[in-house]
């Protein structure tokens, strides 16, 4: 019998959809998800401990509705976000975000006398990586950047709900998220393979499309298994209670070390630094992904749901070292370890199997 009921937040997104598969995987975790459309479920999982719920966690009344349907509930993770873009220089909506987290804690705390923990899912913004340059490698007590930054308001209203309560509450600072996930095209695995399909399809060498000194900036990424591994053991264990954590895959890379593995994978020249405004300059190559996915027999569907380019922009602009350190989670007993490159690759032949990527 499962000892442990985990209620997932925004369960169909990023963060989520491996936390599933994680806990699923231990016989002690019945998972439910809530989210704003549930989605069907597949016949492999098994039905008695997963579960999915309407719920729009922008609506109190929605959310107190969801979460008394699950009067079990002993953990409860959140991995919900605003709508936001690459475009707006970082700044996302922080009453927003923060009602969302609270409305999902109020309706907790009235039906589930039984929970033990509630984390929350941050990121490396935290930090200030969107404003410029900051401190490296970036350590969970570094202090906070001028505001605003949702993260800092959702991290205050959970530990002050926390405090005199019975349950104990953490957080995780991932780094560029990255999975196998044709659903999500904001996502650096369909990026890499759009682009490396664009330059095989136009006969020009794969160039580096960010800014020149990106190509050389020490980076990191966090792959979406091992993020929920993280979560699970940030929730569990006892060393993790009432505190943040980076949560990275552990090691690091350079965009001109990955690029010539890249360039293999896809038989093509490496080529050379040439900064574009991704999100313009693929504007009018709608008809270039068409004969892509012609050529290549690929699943039909339109760029933009292949691809978010704008991400590109962002991701490859970056002129500064993006480096966490995972010091505090390996002495507090988390150990596991992703080799970034390694499993980028491993991510692009998957989706080339599937045939939605060239």
């Amino acid at each position: 019998m499962a000892k442990r009921v985990a209620v997932i937040g925004g369960a169909t997104g990023a963060a989520a959809k491996r936390l599933v598969e994680v806990l699923l995987a231990d016989p002690e975790w019945t998972v439910v998800g809530l989210c704003r459309n549930p989605p069907p479920q597949a016949s492999d999982t098994p039905r008695e401990r997963l579960s999915y719920l309407a719920c729009d966690l922008t609506n109190p009344a929605s959310s107190r509705a969801a979460l008394a349907r699950v009067p079990q509930a002993t953990h409860l993770f959140y991995t919900a976000r605003m709508p936001f873009s690459d475009a707006t220089a970082g700044v996302e909506d922080v009453p927003g975000n923060r009602a969302m987290l609270e409305n999902l804690l109020d309706g907790a705390e009235a039906s589930a006398p039984s929970l033990e923990h509630v984390h929350l899912v941050e990121g490396t913004k935290w930090y200030g990586m969107q404003i410029g340059k900051m401190r490296s490698p970036h350590r969970e007590d570094d202090p906070r950047h001028m505001p605003p930054n949702f993260y800092y308001d959702q991290q205050d209203l959970l530990s002050a709900r926390a405090e005199g309560k019975r349950w104990t509450w953490s957080a995780s600072r991932p780094g560029f998220l990255y999975d196998f996930a044709p659903e999500r095209p904001r996502n650096l695995v369909p990026l890499i393979g759009a682009w490396a399909g664009m330059c095989a399809e136009l006969g020009t060498p794969l160039d580096f499309p960010g800014k020149p000194v990106c190509f050389d900036v020490l980076m990191e990424a966090t792959d979406a298994s091992q993020l929920a591994r993280g979560l699970k053991w940030m929730a569990t264990a006892p060393t993790a209670r009432n505190q943040a954590f980076n949560a990275t895959d552990g090691s690091l890379f350079r965009w001109s070390g990955l690029w010539p593995k890249i360039a293999r994978l896809y038989g093509l020249e490496c080529g050379m630094p040439r900064p574009l405004r991704l999100g313009e300059w693929m504007a009018d190559k709608e008809p270039v992904w068409d004969a892509i996915v012609k050529r290549h027999k690929l699943v039909v569907r339109p760029m933009a749901a292949a691809v978010t380019w704008g991400f590109g922009d962002f991701l490859w602009g970056l002129e500064h070292d993006v480096v966490s350190s995972m010091t505090k989670s390996r002495l507090a007993g988390f150990n596991d370890t992703v080799d970034t490159e390694a499993q980028i690759l491993t991510h692009l032949q998957r989706y080339r199997e599937a045939r939605l990527l060239p």
